[in-house]
């Protein structure tokens, strides 16, 4: 490969992996299953979809929608087995029964099915997702639903929370004032630089807070096998057992449908190619069923991060390999400094991480134009209202099945209109955050 290529896609590939290591290791810790499971999938999943997906150049990883469903997954088998080891295997099965069902729907071609997803039901269920993101932060910080309050206090860690979402917004608006080259601009992270700040001044402080924990973790590589070996789903493989991951597989198998296959058609429309999705649905079930064996968290393909492998300069698929290689070597130098980290950290990188899955440009467009006033827009507000509350109250899946029947519905007896599609898309501001 000639050099002038290949130096973007290092470059590409290692601007993006410090938002991939950093929001991957949120992602684990927020799944409940550790910092070093995020990892895994943030190193392992966009090296796979990189050589094989239908998308030229993407990064795909695990996400805020397909963790908030992991960590439902979590919670189930650690609450359903009383053996640690079973409960480890349940969560790999989930994950290798998601991926294995993202493989079938691509080999059976379903991809065209997202056209028929309105944009309306979209915007709904992403803003339920940001709920339960959220929720689950404030549950820990305010040590709701019978929690233990983290150490250091209520107030504390909430300031601690606060000020590390507030600061990957400083750290981003200074980057942009300073008269730096692109090339150097685009290294500093908001979010991997928070991160970073808000740890060294905790730890020079001697602030007595809760740490994260990497969870399942290996030593050498004769560790990482036995651990593969011991949770991979040999001892609760039955039929009962397979009925009970079943559902939970099912709703990380459509959160990585819509997921992925959205933000395809986003990169799609940046370079005016025109992806593979069925190809792309196989690569995602094949990451994150490795990933899966590998003990890591599922993931899809992520709509900020490719957006800024391509505004990084990406040239080839190379450059998305790089990224998941350049995760794997942070992780093995770094993972032993990962346990300075408060954990009140994480969960205002989550509180950030939120607010990037929710939608902000219809409401803000609704109170602008004052489109109250207009029907049509009341109907739509309706539409992303009802899936939201069904996400949070009821179920991911129940929400978009419901809500994409209740809209055909109503077009039918009502002709009413879906909303303009670049209300699902990523706005140019965001485009420019090194968030994930």
């Amino acid at each position: 490969m000639h050099l002038r290529r290949l130096l973007p896609d290092i470059t590409a590939g290692l601007t993006v992996s410090f938002a991939a290591l950093s929001l991957g290791a949120a992602f684990g810790v927020m799944s409940g299953r550790g910092a070093f499971a995020g990892m895994i999938g943030a190193a392992v999943i966009p090296i796979i979809t990189s050589l094989f997906g239908g998308t030229r150049i993407q990064a795909s990883g695990p996400t805020a929608p397909m963790t908030a469903v992991a960590a439902l997954t979590v919670a189930y088998a650690y609450d359903s087995f009383a053996v640690r080891e079973l409960a480890e295997q349940f969560i790999t099965l989930v994950f290798i029964l998601n991926g294995l069902i993202l493989i079938l729907a691509g080999l059976a071609q379903v991809s065209r099915l997202i056209n028929l997803v309105p944009n309306v039901i979209v915007l709904g269920f992403m803003n339920g997702i940001a709920v339960l993101i959220w929720y689950d932060q404030l549950v820990k910080i305010f040590a709701l639903q019978g929690k233990e309050v983290m150490q250091g206090g209520v107030w504390v860690n909430l300031a601690i929370a606060l000020s590390t979402f507030l600061m990957i917004y400083l750290i981003v608006i200074l980057t942009k004032k300073l008269a730096l080259r692109p090339q150097v601009k685009a290294l500093f992270s908001g979010v991997l630089f928070s991160i970073i700040i808000m740890t060294a001044l905790t730890t020079l402080f001697n602030i007595h807070l809760e740490h994260i924990t990497l969870g399942n973790t290996v030593g050498s590589l004769g560790e990482f096998k036995g651990m593969m070996v011991n949770y991979w789903p040999a001892e609760i493989l039955t039929v009962d057992n397979f009925i009970l991951a079943l559902p939970f597989a099912l709703q990380l198998a459509l959160l990585a449908y819509l997921d992925s296959l959205l933000t395809a058609l986003v990169v799609d429309k940046i370079t005016l190619e025109k992806s593979n999705l069925n190809k792309e649905l196989v690569a995602q079930g094949l990451g994150n069923s490795i990933s899966a064996i590998m003990q890591g968290i599922p993931g899809a393909q992520a709509t900020i991060r490719s957006v800024l492998l391509l505004k990084e300069g990406a040239q080839t698929r190379l450059a998305g390999v790089l990224l998941g290689v350049f995760v794997i070597v942070s992780l093995v130098l770094l993972k032993d400094l990962l346990v300075l980290v408060p954990a009140a950290v994480f969960i205002g990188v989550l509180f950030k991480a939120g607010l990037d899955v929710s939608d902000k440009d219809f409401p803000r467009t609704y109170l602008l134009k004052r489109w109250f006033r207009l029907p049509k827009r009341n109907v739509q507000l309706f539409f992303i209202l009802f899936t939201t509350v069904v996400t949070v109250v009821v179920d991911l899946n129940i929400a978009v099945v419901s809500g994409t029947l209740l809209f055909y519905g109503a077009k039918y007896f009502w002709n009413i209109a879906d909303i303009e599609p670049e209300f699902q898309e990523v706005s140019e501001h965001e485009r420019k955050l090194v968030t994930g």
